[in-house]
């Protein structure tokens, strides 16, 4: 029987998808070079996520195996998302 989320859960998943979504497409607009990425903080703000709810969405962006769906990349202070390299091959397929 499925589970029904408390609308904390629900905050995080659609704050998931929404960042999905968003890497995804950008990841293919940018011609899915391997070297793409988004400022993390640029995008929490385009989508109007919380800080809390963002940072939650991240840390759970893991599959059942284990790997990174989305990776988080800091560099130079700042925080950069990047698509995980099974994902990147799923949607280079």
């Amino acid at each position: 029987m499925a589970q029904a989320l408390d609308h904390h859960q629900l905050l995080i998943f659609q704050a998931q998808e929404e960042i999905f979504n968003k890497l995804c497409i950008a990841y293919r607009r940018s011609n899915q070079g391997s070297a793409f990425r988004i400022l993390a903080e640029d995008l929490r703000r385009e989508l109007a996520i919380s800080e809390a709810i963002f940072a939650q969405a991240l840390e759970s962006f893991v599959d059942a195996k284990g790997e990174r769906i989305v990776e988080v990349v800091e560099r130079n202070g700042d925080r950069y998302l990047k698509l995980g390299e099974t994902t990147r091959s799923n949607l280079s397929d």
